[in-house]
Order: C-alpha cells, then structure tokens, then sequence
C-alpha cells in the first residue's frame, strides 16, 4: 500500500496519539478493502460487514479531527 514510515514516533511529539489513532482508522480501511476483494458481488452481509468495520474507522477519524487538531 503505503510507503508511509511506520516506526514508533516519540511519545512526546505533539502528534503522537493522532499517528496512532490515524494507524488504528488505516488498519480498519486495510481490512475493509480486504473484505471487498474478497466478495463477487455486494449484498446485505457483505455491506453489513463493511459497516461494522468502517463506521468506528469514521468515528474515530472525527474524534482525531475534532479533538487532536487545534485549528
């Protein structure tokens, strides 16, 4: 996928707990692309599947977003 370096940062850069929930919401995006290679065709279980998946990814991207970047 990514060439993004994924090595441990310090603890104390200010971005830290941003990097890790952003590795967290990627690892959910992995598996979901993960899930979709995996299926024919779309149906109910597989979109509900999906959901499960990427419905904490987003909550977690706007918790980052709305709590880790002072703009």
């Amino acid at each position: 996928m990514n060439n993004l370096n994924t090595s441990q940062p310090d603890p104390d850069w200010d971005y830290y707990e941003a990097w890790q929930l952003l590795h967290d919401i990627r690892n959910k995006i992995d598996a979901a692309l993960n899930v979709m290679s995996s299926e024919e065709r779309a149906d109910y279980t597989s979109d509900e599947k999906l959901k499960q998946i990427l419905e904490p990814a987003l909550e977690q991207l706007e918790n980052v977003i709305d709590n880790h970047l002072n703009i």
